[in-house]
């Protein structure tokens, strides 16, 4: 109160308007330029929580990824996060769903549906590869978000229109998705043996290798080991599902054929009550 009963009305008056001050010691807040854009901290959103998560996974892999490591990246204490995830399961819940969202669901129903579910796998491991970690921590956690669901739902329905039987359609539907994710597990980016096979000069040593064991005790190996350790991956994941898509077919024939006497199966049954039974309702 002494302070302000000795300072001059005008400076006072001053102060009070926001004006500038004259003594050269201080700075009007409305005259004071404005903070530099790099000096002010990014406002910490999930979205951007999610985005570092993912960068922490490509470049130092999945185990890398905790909330402490994660914070320090983004330059906040742990418990900041805590606001936007719930825990690190969570985190690992929403950027799984982040990156199937990118996975194109779309199929032509008019296509095989073979041909579809191969389709869609190719998509599912090229997102997965596009994004090195990820198909790791997938194998780990089964996140139920709208887009893992919308992505289930497209692997499902040409099984369904297929005619298979429900358990028969959730087992194909496991052995695609498992298949699939199991190969992007290995990416190039993240795997030594396909980084190996992709430089020309250790395949050849690799070749040489093979062919230099005792043909006595690994004669498989020396004829065989330079068609094994190739750089053909594109050429495996489609020989595999090609397996895959073949085996299932037969397995859904063999559903429909007719037992022994010619009486149908109980599943070729079913499928024809259901047949039938909409045939009356259309009628």
């Amino acid at each position: 109160m002494q302070d302000r009963a000795n300072t001059p009305p005008n400076k006072r008056a001053a102060a009070a308007s926001g004006a500038p001050a004259t003594d050269g010691k201080s700075r009007s807040l409305w005259f004071s330029p404005p903070m530099n854009d790099q000096d002010r901290r990014p406002q910490l959103t999930r979205q951007r929580v999610v985005a570092e998560a993912l960068a922490v996974i490509a470049q130092d892999g999945a185990q890398a990824l905790t909330m402490r490591s994660l914070a320090a990246r983004l330059g906040v204490v742990p418990g900041a996060l805590y606001h936007h995830v719930g825990n690190k399961e969570q985190l690992q819940d929403l950027l799984l769903d982040g990156v199937l969202a990118e996975v194109d669901v779309h199929l032509d129903p008019s296509q095989p549906w073979t041909e579809q579910l191969k389709l869609l796998a190719h998509r599912l491991r090229q997102v997965l590869e596009d994004h090195p970690g990820v198909a790791a921590i997938l194998k780990t956690r089964d996140p139920l978000g709208p887009h893992s669901l919308a992505l289930a739902e497209a692997f499902l329905l040409p099984l369904q229109a297929a005619g298979f039987a429900d358990r028969e359609a959730g087992l194909a539907f496991s052995l695609l998705v498992d298949y699939t994710i199991g190969f992007a597990v290995s990416s190039p980016r993240t795997s030594i043996n396909e980084q190996r096979v992709r430089d020309p000069a250790i395949r050849t040593q690799l070749h040489e290798f093979f062919r230099s064991l005792p043909p006595d005790r690994f004669p498989a190996l020396v004829a065989l080991g330079e068609h094994v350790w190739l750089d053909n991956r594109e050429e495996r994941f489609t020989a595999g599902l090609d397996v895959l898509a073949d085996g299932l077919e037969q397995a859904r024939r063999s559903l429909h054929r007719p037992a022994l006497g010619g009486r149908p199966t109980t599943t070729a049954r079913t499928t024809r009550r259901r047949q039938d039974g909409q045939q009356a309702v259309a009628g």
